[in-house]
């Protein structure tokens, strides 16, 4: 196993220890629904309003994600990403030009699939 597999196999791990303590803080908080209360006993409200602020998994996910992500994978994207747009734009502008795609004004009720 290479040491980048093993990074791979080590963060699906957290990933899936990340689930499974979402599953157990749920059954907490579903206890804790049932049990805590804030405020007067007159007036006693819930302290955890909704499931998110008592365990929040995109924000856990998002911190294993930042530990094995580096900014330059992410950087690497967001170039590779913007040079697909480019070249998509190019092709459009191309096509458009030898008239292979007809303006959305100028085509048929048919050519429009019903809309």
């Amino acid at each position: 196993m290479t040491f980048h597999e093993y990074l791979l196999r080590f963060e699906a791990y957290q990933l899936a220890q990340i689930k499974r303590n979402e599953e157990l803080a749920y059954q907490a908080w579903l206890n804790q629904q049932v049990q805590a209360t804030t405020g007067s006993t007159k007036h006693p409200r819930p302290k955890f309003r909704t499931f998110k602020q008592f365990f929040d998994t995109d924000k856990q996910i998002a911190t294993v994600r930042k530990i094995f992500e580096s900014s330059e994978v992410s950087e690497n994207r967001q170039v590779s990403q913007e040079k697909i747009f480019v070249q998509r734009m190019q092709e459009f502008k191309r096509l458009k030009k030898q008239g292979k795609i007809i303006p959305w004004q100028k085509r048929t009720q048919a050519e429009k699939g019903g809309f």
